[in-house]
């Protein structure tokens, strides 16, 4: 598969030209060595666009030497770019026989896992493995970690922020490079490569956010280089994404920027993955273009538009799940609700939003409330609400805690019932702009909402979420107070 936006190569590409087909060849060898062994799954056989990039980024010079220094692959996640970055460094190190590599990210935990990759093709492989340096194949302490062959080659594994001073190399993986926000790591790992003539420096990741600050730049240099046709460009972009303006729910869009999808990549996941992710995430990782999460909210577009029902209301006697909420600078409080509608939908939204604090448990507790709360719930702990929670203690209001994995539960479960039209709303002011500008965060492994980082109040979205999280998970048993003082609340 040919990628969307590419540097085109300066001559016609054969196994004169490019570095590329021995590559592939060798790429062969190594799942012909595994194949039907228990190891075969890390040489699979290369897919269409993995053969089409290893052609081309390993593009030649007339005098042997790499064209591209710097080679930017730009393809989105789980499309088997950590076996076709292990490959090349395998290809660098035995077939090129004078490579030394070195491997960073921002985290070590993701520059090893390359590293252990290759490692473990060569651990599989008697005929690689008799290649190790006899006396010392791998090295794990005093803070280095490498594997080194009996020829001098050897490949080093260190975060970004600590790789490569003082040294050189042929090779250079920088992996997940739109997390590099400044270039104080880039600008010295770049230099590592200045003394070495057949030398490359190879950054992968998907398109990232705004504040993917080296990626962005290096992008706008080789897309400029690729608009004036420059020929003498050193910079390769292989991009590959849906053109601009194409809806990311399709499968002809998911197609553009998932390489693998249909040979190792089941399209039903990035199908899934279009309901459970917030819009902007999916967006960079699946559909692999670059995005501002700062605006647009975490929903896939239109779908908040389209849960609008002035008529939505809860069904009769049904019950009703609260959520107390705090502005991330604490001057608005908001209690969203949560319930069940008669068709089966969701009905959700805000109760009563004021400036400050001190006015939530009163509201609560005041004889003009209508009905009894099923559940209230809000962060106990590490939260700007949290602080609530001896009030609701001294008025004797139940809380139920809302936190730990719960929270990034929470966001999925409201991510889901948005995107699958499930969870209906009024017009609210209030609600309808946190919807529209809130923006999300990883934590543990799920989604949250980042108060701190939304443009607005993202609060009356979070509360919204809270309480559509108690709705579908209620307590098993909630004693209310309003029930022992014979009080209602609406």
């Amino acid at each position: 598969m040919v990628p969307r936006v590419f540097t085109p190569p300066r001559r016609k590409l054969t196994p004169r030209t490019s570095a590329g087909y021995a590559a592939v060849h060798f790429a062969m060898w190594l799942h012909i060595q595994l194949a039907g062994t228990r190891f075969e799954e890390l040489a699979p056989k290369l897919n269409p666009w993995q053969r089409w990039f290893l052609i081309h980024a390993l593009e030649l010079n007339p005098d042997g030497s790499y064209r591209f220094k710097t080679v930017l692959l730009w393809v989105a996640r789980q499309n088997g770019k950590t076996f076709i970055v292990a490959l090349l460094i395998l290809f660098r190190m035995f077939i090129d026989g004078d490579a030394q590599v070195m491997g960073v990210a921002q985290k070590l935990a993701t520059a090893k896992k390359t590293y252990e990759h290759a490692q473990k093709i060569i651990n599989a492989i008697p005929r690689l493995a008799r290649e190790l340096d006899p006396h010392k194949p791998f090295s794990s302490v005093n803070g280095e970690l490498w594997f080194q062959l009996s020829g001098g080659q050897r490949y080093w594994v260190d975060s970004a922020e600590n790789g490569g001073r003082g040294l050189t190399f042929d090779l250079v993986f920088v992996d997940e490079i739109l997390k590099h926000k400044t270039f104080k790591a880039w600008s010295a790992l770049s230099k590592t490569t200045a003394a070495r003539r057949r030398s490359q420096l190879i950054a992968a990741a998907n398109a990232g956010d705004m504040d993917a600050i080296v990626q962005r730049h290096l992008h706008k240099m080789a897309i400029d280089a690729i608009e004036a046709d420059d020929d003498e460009t050193s910079i390769g972009l292989f991009w590959w994404s849906p053109p601009p303006g194409m809806p990311l729910d399709g499968p002809e869009a998911r197609a553009y920027s998932n390489t693998s999808m249909n040979y190792n990549l089941p399209q039903e996941n990035l199908a899934a993955y279009y309901v459970s992710d917030p819009a902007p995430v999916f967006a960079s990782e699946v559909g692999n273009v670059f995005v501002d999460s700062s605006v647009g909210g975490p929903f896939q577009p239109g779908k908040w538009a389209e849960g609008f029902d002035r008529l939505s209301k809860r069904k009769a006697g049904g019950d009703v799940y609260l959520c107390v909420e705090v502005s991330h600078d604490r001057s608005w409080a908001h209690i969203a609700f949560a319930a069940y509608r008669d068709d089966g939908l969701v009905h959700v939204g805000i109760m009563a939003s004021k400036p400050g604090t001190d006015w939530v448990v009163p509201w609560l507790q005041s004889p003009e409330r209508t009905f009894i709360p099923a559940g209230i719930t809000f962060q106990t702990k590490g939260a700007p609400v949290s602080s609530l929670i001896t009030e609701f203690k001294d008025a004797g209001i139940d809380v139920i805690d809302w936190g730990g994995p719960d929270l990034g539960r929470a966001a999925g479960l409201l991510l889901d019932g948005v995107n699958l039209g499930k969870i209906k709303h009024r017009n609210q002011p209030v609600l309808d702009v946190a919807a529209g500008s809130a923006v999300m965060k990883s934590l543990g492994g799920g989604y949250v909402v980042d108060a701190k980082n939304s443009p607005g109040d993202a609060s009356p979205l979070w509360g919204v979420a809270g309480a559509h999280w108690l709705l579908k998970n209620p307590p098993e048993q909630f004693v209310s107070a309003y029930e022992d003082n014979d009080l209602m609340v609406a």
